[in-house]
């Protein structure tokens, strides 16, 4: 063997000896104990008031989430709407006015507003089609409503 294949083969055993001895003896042993036991002590002495963390963490989540979906009010007072009202406005509903009483259906007009949209986008798309298509070739008319009835279950004999 070359002296460069014997030098890659002892530098990848030493880096695989160096990942099993962080693995599964400096972390386990030594350093995740000491920082449970650092935090523990922070909370314990009140420096961090735990429940008041996870309460603004929350919220914060909460607010982040509520402002992917209807949007947000930024600094200036303009209202910016959210991701998922801009994709309902924007390619959902130009291929709704685009079908306009053509024959095509809805899957081309919407593949083609959602041309310029990241790939998993259009990857979900493609799989929600066949189920729109269906969706849109059913002639769905207002009808009675159903009628709520009480039907016993396996307690009664």
């Amino acid at each position: 063997m070359s002296q460069e294949l014997l030098f890659l083969l002892f530098l990848f055993f030493e880096g695989m000896l160096i990942i099993v001895l962080y693995q599964f003896y400096l972390v386990p042993r030594i350093i995740s104990p000491m920082v449970v036991q650092h935090w523990l002590d922070e909370i314990e002495s009140g420096r961090i008031n735990l429940p008041k963390v996870l309460e603004s963490y929350t919220g914060e989540l909460l607010g982040q989430v509520d402002a992917l979906f209807f949007g947000y009010t930024n600094e200036e007072g303009k209202k910016i709407k959210g991701r998922i009202q801009k994709f309902y406005e924007g390619a959902a509903g130009s291929a709704a006015k685009a079908l306009g009483g053509e024959e095509a259906g809805l899957g081309p007009h919407l593949l083609k507003e959602l041309s310029n949209e990241p790939w998993y986008v259009q990857a979900i798309a493609q799989k929600l089609l066949p189920t729109l298509q269906r969706a849109g070739d059913l002639n769905l008319t207002p009808s009675e409503p159903a009628s709520p009835s009480y039907q016993p279950g396996l307690t009664r004999k």
